[in-house]
């Protein structure tokens, strides 16, 4: 059976991987998927990825603006594979959003508060050097903060695709087929370090297992482009 496109995006990104702990890390999957870290590149090792959107257009199949057509939001999930299909998959285990039409959203994992981002970029010559600010404040006060300056580097032109689960609901599907441009501007099995300043801070309850100093970063990398069609089993 052929999968349907279901919606389109087009956004910038910030992505954020991470080592923890494998036991608290396994707590956001369902049974019986187990954790799968990355095994390889830039990112070999890595079990958490943070992910900072800022979605320049969502797109319905039809090609017309989704109920969240600009929005700004942290995705957080972590890879892993089934024991006996062997599918492996991300799963989507939370997201903060801005937008009030995409709570629940498409993975039912969605939360609802305010995101702040600002972007600076000062270039000279062929370099650049950007600095950027991007956090979630949730109703209750708690927050996901990141802050980071970096040197800008040549970016490489990827297209990939894979399976995105809902640790909410396993039986969502979503199959994102992805071009983009990536910069990594840190990777420590790479040895690749074009940071200028960092910091991340997490005071969200929900996370305090996940972020409470022993999780390691492993890469951070720069998505300037992303476009992305999520395709996904026909409607019954």
């Amino acid at each position: 059976m052929t999968d349907t496109l279901l919606d389109l995006t087009i956004a910038t990104q910030i992505v954020l991987r991470f080592v923890v702990r494998d036991e608290v890390a396994r707590t956001r999957l369902p049974p019986p998927w187990a954790v799968s870290p990355i095994p390889s590149g830039a990112s070999k090792g890595a079990n958490l990825a943070v992910i900072f959107n800022d979605a320049l257009l969502n797109q319905d199949a039809a090609g017309n603006p989704a109920p969240d057509a600009v929005s700004r939001y942290i995705g957080f999930a972590v890879p892993a594979r089934h024991p006996e299909t062997e599918e492996e998959a991300g799963f989507n285990f939370r997201i903060l959003t801005a937008h009030p039409r995409a709570v629940p959203g498409k993975y039912k994992t969605s939360r609802l508060g305010s995101v702040l981002r600002e972007s600076y970029a000062k270039g000279s010559d062929l370099n650049a050097t950007v600095t950027e600010h991007f956090r979630f404040r949730d109703p209750h006060g708690g927050s996901v903060e990141l802050q980071l300056q970096y040197r800008r580097g040549m970016p490489s032109r990827a297209m990939t695709q894979g399976n995105v689960r809902s640790a909410s609901d396993p039986s969502i599907l979503r199959i994102y087929k992805v071009h983009e441009l990536v910069d990594v501007v840190r990777s420590v099995p790479q040895s690749i370090d074009r940071v200028l300043s960092y910091q991340f801070r997490v005071t969200i309850s929900e996370f305090s297992d996940l972020f409470g100093g022993a999780e390691r970063l492993v890469s951070i990398t720069i998505v300037p482009w992303y476009v992305r069609q999520v395709y996904g089993p026909p409607s019954r």
